[in-house]
């Protein structure tokens, strides 16, 4: 059985050429927004796991994997009043089946989310997903909103008792070269 997996998949790629390689869909070039780094600063509001604080970050971002997909990090600096910064690392893509772009994220605390977008409205981007976070998974978006020609906004909110709350938010700049 294995054999004949691995002889269909060689006879696919030689005859088809390029059948087995993708090339990257034209959507992802409304990514290229990310494809970037950024300094940012902002706020993280009170959780049970912190009191209110500033935040200060740097993102840096990518394209990887041949084009179809930005590559980000998201790293907090430490600061007396941030003695535990997060950091997040993810990717930006787009997914033709269902006609959406997607982000999905891993960070520091153990936690993970996926997000699913329609796409840009107007200069705002949104998107929706669950976030787990250790042993409870909450409804989570994150809006990310153009302000200029190198900066915008993000807001991170999660879903409580029925009720959307910003767990963040910041303004960031793109960094100089």
């Amino acid at each position: 059985m294995r054999k004949t997996l691995v002889l269909v998949l060689l006879s696919l790629a030689v005859a088809g050429g390029s059948a087995m390689a993708m090339d990257p869909n034209p959507k992802l070039k409304d990514l290229d927004w990310f494809a970037h780094n950024y300094d940012c600063t902002g706020i993280a509001y009170a959780n049970p796991m912190a009191p209110e604080h500033p935040t200060r970050a740097t993102v840096t971002g990518d394209w990887t994997l041949g084009g179809t997909w930005v590559r980000f990090s998201y790293i907090e600096m430490k600061t007396p009043k941030n003695p535990m910064p997060v950091a997040v690392r993810g990717f930006f893509g787009y997914d033709p089946e269902i006609k959406k772009f997607v982000v999905g994220t891993v960070d520091n605390m153990g936690g993970y989310s996926t997000g699913a977008a329609d796409g840009w409205n107007g200069d705002a981007i949104t998107f929706e997903g669950p976030w787990h976070l250790g042993t409870q998974t909450v409804a989570a978006r994150d809006t990310f909103t153009k302000t200029g020609a190198k900066s915008m906004t993000h807001v991170g909110e999660m879903q409580m008792d029925g009720k959307w709350m910003k767990y963040g938010q910041e303004t960031c700049t793109r960094a100089k070269k």
